[in-house]
């Protein structure tokens, strides 16, 4: 029985293993093709998707000059009010002020949409109030309360307090659309009537006007009583325009 078994088998192992062998070389080829298959296909899908990965360069680019445009050193208007007749004899105790040109933190904290980083504390058709704590930097803001003090002593009016701020962005209802603005205010009681009541006897504020790739300073000057109305613009580099808004210097 064993012998017959032997027989059977014998003759049979060696075709057996060349069907094994060929059938493992099929399946090691197939293998092979899918990797390949596989693998083009991932490439040809990877480099789909990089194209959407990347961030354009002219995103890039517009970022960082925002970002520039907003961490620049400025100079103060009363580096050169100093050496004028007009800040020495006129304004002499504003131009005892000697704000910071630069700091830490960027001028001016915006988002990518270029709006103020922070919450609505206050809303108009027209404007939105964000706080300036958190939005302005502190040195900024020490240097544009010292050149609106330099101006209102120019002009007679009271010294605004930097504890009495607010920033303003003007939205699609305004004449002018995504600009911002800083209103400066004597004290908590002007600050509340001019804001919440809208009652503005006196009112000052800077608007940043962005030229080329600099922020200019637009000042703002008024009161009613006096029928006063004063301009003056401000160049990052402290160059002091009289009786002109920056949007009219090139």
């Amino acid at each position: 029985m064993q012998q017959g078994l032997a027989l059977i088998i014998a003759p049979m192992t060696k075709p057996s293993l060349q069907q094994s062998r060929f059938f493992s070389i099929a399946l090691l080829t197939t293998a092979l093709l899918s990797f390949i298959f596989l693998t083009a296909c991932s490439d040809d899908k990877s480099g789909k998707e990089s194209k959407f990965l990347p961030v354009p360069d002219k995103t890039q680019a517009d970022k960082k000059t925002d970002e520039d445009l907003l961490n620049r050193r400025v100079e103060s208007v009363l580096n050169e009010g100093l050496s004028s007749k007009e800040g020495q004899q006129e304004a002499p105790r504003a131009s005892k002020a000697r704000p910071p040109n630069s700091g830490k933190e960027p001028m001016l904290m915006l988002d990518k949409t270029l709006k103020p980083l922070g919450e609505v504390v206050y809303h108009s058709d027209k404007l939105d109030y964000y706080e300036c704590k958190g939005v302005v930097a502190p040195w900024f803001l020490e240097l544009v309360v010292a050149e609106m003090n330099y101006f209102n002593e120019l002009a007679e009016l009271h010294f605004v307090d930097p504890k009495t701020c607010i920033v303003t962005f003007a939205t699609e209802k305004s004449l002018t659309p995504g600009r911002i603005s800083l209103q400066l205010f004597e004290n908590a009681k002007q600050f509340d009537r001019c804001i919440r009541n809208e009652e503005c006897p006196v009112f000052r504020t800077v608007n940043f006007v962005p030229n080329r790739k600099a922020l200019y300073r637009s000042y703002f000057l008024s009161e009613i009583s006096r029928k006063l109305i004063q301009h003056h613009c401000v160049t990052d580099t402290g160059k002091w325009h009289k009786d002109q808004t920056c949007y009219t210097v090139d």
